[in-house]
């Protein structure tokens, strides 16, 4: 087949596509999050910009006339938006507040430009700066400060958002990978690896795309159907996988669940309380409950016995989803002191230190007479882990040993004597 026909079929796809997954992800976040609608103008700005690149590929030169309106502002949204995004999943009781709207300043101050200075333009010289704008000079005057603005937007603004907006996320990740060892006892579907990729193949997808629009490889229909696919694949990892992430700290903020709720169901009551709430005065009195004091010695161990007298008492470590919330109120103890004493008394973060008990109980099952019927992954889940990953690499940071090799140790030891 033709590779112009080929390059032709994938913008086609890929544009069709973005538009489905934005669809989808707003109305799959409608009643639930605002990761899921935020994702989903990420995916509408992508889609602006892309289209109104594969409309010139396809000939459709008006159409891209329009569009082009639209493309330096969508440009400058995305990578706000996929901050934007980030700080939603890593960010308890997330608001999208006048700091998320300064993000997107740059791209409504070029829409406001890109009105004025792109519409005096005739329609022939509209064309032309669509077919030679990007890698000609112009002695017209208007063209040529449509030219040096579209330079300023792609060559300097551009740029230095992408460099940013990658640094914030990466520090985001980092910080939410600290946090999240602080507030919960079972890790899965938290980590939020995928974004460090998904950032890691958007920046490698711009490189492309701007190495493509001022070079000559832009006329070879290979290297244009290499990028498209590339496209395909980054929208559907980044679809697929923000479709299927947890709003993290619904379960975090919402304690245990009452009357067989279901998470969801909660976070969305918790979501219409807040909004029926003062917002500012909610969060100061949020903090103040949580803020970090500096406890006596004193009381950051009369606060660690209370909270292992409660552990070991419920054998609380057996939940698989235990959080801190759960065991703040089960002790009525903020959860912030909590941490506090965990980590100056002990030296660990609540993810450690609960699977310390955990490990416990797991050579307890081991040691027991009736071990023999259990499998590893059945004494990990009697144990309180909800992965056999899991529990091996907390075993082996505990004991040092695996759980198969501890076992085996165990035998021998049964045997000698």
């Amino acid at each position: 087949m033709n590779p112009e026909i080929i390059d032709s079929y994938l913008i086609i796809l890929v544009s069709y596509q973005l538009l489905i997954f934005a669809i989808i992800l707003y109305f799959s976040g409608i009643s639930r999050s605002y990761s899921k609608k935020i994702l989903a103008f990420f995916f509408i700005a992508g889609w602006f910009v892309y289209f109104a690149l594969g409309s010139f590929f396809l000939g459709w030169l008006e159409v891209s006339t329009w569009i082009y309106y639209l493309f330096v502002p969508a440009l400058l949204s995305v990578c706000p938006l996929f901050y934007i995004y980030v700080k939603s999943l890593t960010s308890e009781k997330f608001i999208f507040t006048l700091k998320c709207w300064f993000h997107l300043y740059p791209a409504a101050i070029s829409l406001a430009i890109n009105l004025l200075l792109f519409s005096i333009l005739s329609p022939a010289q509209r064309e032309w700066f669509l077919t030679y704008g990007f890698v000609q000079k112009s002695d017209e005057l208007l063209l040529a400060i449509n030219i040096y603005f579209y330079y300023l937007w792609d060559f300097l603004i551009f740029p230095v958002q992408l460099i940013l907006y990658f640094v914030l996320i990466y520090k985001e990740i980092k910080n939410h990978h600290h946090k999240i060892r602080e507030i919960f006892s079972n890790l899965e579907n938290k980590k939020l690896n995928w974004l460090y990729w998904a950032a890691v193949f958007f920046v490698v997808l711009i490189l492309f795309n701007n190495l493509l629009i001022q070079s000559d490889l832009i006329d070879h229909a290979g290297i244009r159907i290499l990028y498209n696919i590339g496209m395909l694949l980054f929208t559907i990892f980044i679809f697929f996988s923000g479709l299927k992430q947890i709003t993290i700290y619904d379960y975090a903020m919402l304690g245990n669940r009452e009357d067989g709720a279901s998470v969801e169901e909660l976070a969305e009551k918790q979501r219409n309380r807040d909004k029926a709430k003062n917002t500012i005065i909610q969060r100061a009195a949020f903090r103040e409950k949580n803020r970090i004091v500096n406890l006596s010695e004193e009381e950051q161990k009369n606060i660690l016995q209370t909270t292992e007298t409660a552990i070991l008492s419920s054998k609380l470590f057996l939940n698989s989803e235990l959080k801190i919330t759960d065991l703040s109120i089960e002790v009525s103890i903020p959860r912030r002191h909590i941490s506090q004493a965990i980590n100056e008394q002990v030296k660990m973060n609540f993810y450690n230190f609960i699977n310390h008990y955990r490990i416990q109980e797991a050579i307890r099952l081991m040691n027991s007479e009736s071990s023999g019927k259990f499998s590893i992954e059945g004494i990990a889940r009697q144990s309180g882990f909800n992965s056999r990953s899991s529990f091996y690499t907390a075993f082996k940071t505990e004991t040092g040993l695996t759980p198969s090799s501890f076992l085996k140790d165990l035998k021998k030891a049964e045997k000698l004597l």
